[in-house]
C-alpha cells in the first residue's frame, strides 16, 4: 500500500540532499481521496514535492487517488549532529491512517564514499525533471515580470558603466 524509497543510503550532514520516494498502491479498503504527512528529523527539511501536487495550510500532500507517487526532495542546511535518523510517512484518509518509517543514516562528509545509489528513484527523479511543469496553454497564463537591475556604487562600479549591456 505504502513504499518509500532513498535515491542515497546515507545523507551528508551538512550541506547534504536526498531524495524521498513515495509509492501508493491501490488498497480497496481505503477511500481514494487522501493525505500525505511527512514528519522529518530535526535538522532535515524537505522541499515542495516535485510532482507538483497541491500541498495544504497543514502541510500535507494532498492525492487524489493511488497507484501513484511523490517525489520529494530532502536537504539541510546547517551542520545536523550524526548518526541514524527515521523519516515517517502516513497516508491519511477518511478513516484510516497508515504509517511507515524509513531510517536515514547521517554521516560526515568524508563518509560518503561508502553510499549506495537507488538507481530507480534516480531514473524517477529525472523522468520529474525533464517533464517540466504541465501547463494548460489555453488556461494558464504566466507572468513574467522583467529583471531590475540595482546600479551600485562600488570599486568596480566604473568597469559597470563602461560594459553594462541593458537588455
Amino acid at each position: 500500500m505504502l513504499d518509500l524509497k532513498l535515491a542515497k543510503s546515507r545523507m551528508e550532514n551538512e550541506e547534504g540532499m536526498n531524495h524521498l520516494w513515495i509509492q501508493l498502491f491501490r488498497d480497496e479498503k481505503i477511500a481514494e481521496k487522501s493525505e500525505i504527512q511527512i514528519r522529518l528529523p530535526e535538522g532535515i527539511y524537505r522541499s515542495p514535492n516535485l510532482n507538483g501536487y497541491v500541498e495544504n495550510a497543514r502541510e500535507h500532500i494532498v492525492i487524489d487517488g493511488f497507484d501513484r507517487d511523490v517525489i520529494i526532495e530532502l536537504f539541510t542546511q546547517e551542520a545536523v549532529p550524526c548518526g541514524e535518523r527515521s523519516i515517517e510517512v502516513s497516508l491519511l484518509t477518511a478513516g484510516t491512517t497508515i504509517s511507515k518509517e524509513i531510517s536515514i543514516p547521517i554521516v560526515l562528509e568524508d563518509d560518503m564514499d561508502r553510499v549506495e545509489i537507488d538507481e530507480q528513484v534516480v531514473e524517477r527523479v529525472k523522468e520529474l525533471s525533464n517533464a517540466g511543469p504541465a501547463f494548460d496553454m489555453e488556461t494558464t497564463m504566466v507572468n513574467i515580470s522583467p529583471r531590475i537591475l540595482k546600479k551600485s556604487e562600488n570599486e568596480y562600479s566604473y568597469l559597470e558603466k563602461k560594459y553594462r549591456i541593458d537588455y
